[in-house]
């Protein structure tokens, strides 16, 4: 495969790239291979995989931002849900007190 061909390629990994670069006759390791292409401006990323990650990432900063403040470490929600069984377990306890 040419160089030029290899560097437009965005659906292979960095890892895929650095084979073909190798059964070409590289002699680079992969940290210095690297390198040297991101100083060519040339960044070996895979666009379909780095957009799932992204993805990924974005769903769980939207959870964090769900979960809203913290008391003491727990999620506000969580502690509403607590403190409505406490309450209505008082209440049917007194309920049952006066039958």
């Amino acid at each position: 495969m040419a160089e030029s061909q290899i560097d437009l390629d965005k659906t292979l990994t960095a890892n895929q790239l650095f084979k073909i670069y190798k059964e070409d006759g590289g002699t680079l390791n992969f940290s210095e291979w690297l390198t040297r292409e991101k100083t060519k401006g040339i960044f070996p990323l895979n666009d379909g995989l780095n957009q799932e990650i992204n993805l990924t990432l974005n769903k769980f900063k939207t959870k964090e931002k769900d979960m809203g403040k913290t008391v003491l470490g727990m999620p506000v929600k969580t502690l509403y849900i607590v403190g409505g069984i406490i309450l209505l377990a008082v209440v049917a306890r007194q309920i049952m007190k006066k039958k």
